[in-house]
């Protein structure tokens, strides 16, 4: 996108008034607690999951409709598609790969279809853009093979992707069925400021499921609360599994996580201080833990996974490795429950297609090439694993072997779904200790699209407000992003480098 072109669509994305792009007011210093009170930031932000999992308590006799609606889809011989962008794009394609795993060997196995902004290609690594063109949403799910009676359930955090907006328009042009769409601002704030958004809620022929989470615990970070409650909420809907959110509230409150998660973030932390770098092995849980690495991406500024064919290519601060998996292609049908599927669009910029996917190897023999690739530093391991017959979470390294006993982990969406809160909250103090926060605020951002660069000149302002410094008009701030972002190195911080800049006027 280029300058010109943000500026004449800059009302498009403008979302600060969202709750969701809001700032959460028991984390207004959460960078500050990572580093000197981890204990109470990680009550903090079990309390703020918890609050999640309210809201789609609240939200039952919808999640039962829609669970009706699959269920009338699959009885018809017809299939469920799951649709996203980002966070929601990743939880789709973990829906997916939960239904596989409990229908494995059934006719149901292959009846629900999952599709995301950039293909299977973004679960790894983000895709610039892509979210920004609706037509690509809906030619993606045309390619995917949606026709008469098959159902679409279009899941945005906002509630105003444009490429999940054209997946519901190519719905609602090829099936009778009335689609699906979650999103988790109140529907009367996108119904009055967000055009696009309004026309779809108002439509009669699509059914609407808002989950009101309000802020992130990181502002505009919608990996966190929101997907996790987007997660649950229509995982709940596919497994027929009502009881689950009671669950959670009942289990997840009851957890002591400190004592499993502390050592753990302070030695992700220390590890990548020294200068060493991190992998993370599991057998169990490979979509999670891929999910919520990749997403550390954009969200951080940090070098995303490379892939194994360039061995020259910076690497990322940690990666992931399956031990029983032999092949690129077996990795990848252990994180997906399928082959990859590539997007073979010969105008896109960057190539998608599946032999680029399978250029990411997470196999057993990722972890001594990715050793080699980063000498002269240390690769510091830790294993996450489940024991469904104990009932047990375990985190182990070298220097620490941790547990956690919860009946979450018997329910397959549950432990998923478990899973990526406790990631979440690791990932988010680990960086903090990095100083990739401040506050609450995410000074690291990479503008990649409309949405991002929204969000980084909003930032901008706030924390100029904050260190006193005199107003800009925000085309010129918005020139300034455009002028410096392609001169900086994959980690390096837009925002706080534009905050020095500013500052030395």
């Amino acid at each position: 996108m280029q300058l010109e072109a943000f500026l004449k669509a800059s009302k498009y994305f403008s979302l600060g008034h969202l709750p969701t792009e809001g700032f959460h007011p028991s984390t207004e210093f959460l960078s500050s607690m990572a580093k000197e009170d981890p204990e109470t930031a990680i009550r903090v932000l079990q309390d703020i999951d918890l609050h999640a999992m309210d809201v789609v308590k609240e939200a039952l006799p919808l999640i039962r409709t829609l669970s009706s609606e699959i269920d009338r889809t699959l009885d018809s011989g017809a299939r469920v598609f799951l649709s996203g962008c980002g966070a929601t794009g990743r939880l789709a394609l973990t829906l997916e790969s939960v239904f596989r795993s409990i229908h494995a060997g059934t006719p149901l196995e292959n009846r629900v279809q999952a599709l995301m902004a950039g293909g299977d290609f973004a679960l790894v690594k983000s895709v610039e853009n892509f979210e920004d063109f609706p037509e690509y949403g809906k030619r993606h799910l045309s390619d995917l093979g949606f026709s008469e009676g098959d159902l679409l359930i279009a899941i945005t955090e906002g509630g105003e992707t444009p490429y999940v907006l054209g997946t519901l328009a190519g719905a609602l042009e090829t099936s009778t069925r009335s689609p699906w769409f979650v999103y988790c601002n109140p529907r009367e704030i996108l119904c009055k400021t967000i055009e696009r958004s309004r026309e779809v809620i108002e439509n009669p022929r699509v059914n609407s499921l808002c989950l009101p989470v309000g802020p992130m615990a990181l502002s505009g970070s919608t990996r966190l609360q929101a997907a996790t409650a987007q997660m649950l909420a229509v995982g709940m809907a596919l497994t027929r599994n009502f009881f689950l959110a009671d669950l959670f509230l009942d289990e997840y409150s009851k957890l002591d996580l400190t004592p499993f998660l502390k050592p753990v973030i302070e030695w992700e932390a220390f590890a990548y201080l020294g200068d060493a770098v991190v992998l993370y092995q599991t057998s169990t849980y490979p979509i999670a833990v891929l999910t919520d690495t990749t997403e550390r991406s954009p969200t951080f500024s940090l070098t995303p996974f490379e892939k194994s064919t360039e061995p020259k290519a910076p690497h990322s601060l940690c990666y992931l490795s399956i031990p029983d998996a032999h092949s690129p292609l077996e990795s990848w049908r252990r994180i997906l429950g399928r082959a990859p599927i590539g997007l073979d669009w010969p105008e896109l910029p960057n190539r998608l297609d599946l032999e680029s996917i399978l250029e990411f190897d997470f196999g057993r023999e990722a972890a001594e090439r990715r050793r080699k690739r980063v000498r002269p530093k240390e690769q510091r391991i830790v294993r996450l694993d489940g024991h469904h017959r104990t009932g047990e979470l375990e985190l182990k390294s070298d220097v620490f072997d941790l547990r956690i006993q919860t009946n979450l982990i018997q329910d397959p969406l549950g432990e998923q779904i478990l899973v990526k809160m406790l990631l979440n909250t690791l990932s988010l103090l680990v960086m903090g200790r990095l100083d990739r926060y401040e506050g609450n605020v995410m000074t690291w951002v990479r503008a990649s699209n409309g949405k991002l660069i929204d969000r980084t000149l909003r930032y901008l302002e706030r924390l100029m407000d904050q260190r006193g410094l005199s107003p800009m008009p925000r085309e010129e701030l918005a020139q300034m992003v455009f002028e410096l972002q392609p001169t900086l190195a994959p980690d390096e911080p837009l925002i706080l480098t534009l905050l020095d800049k500013i500052s030395r006027k």
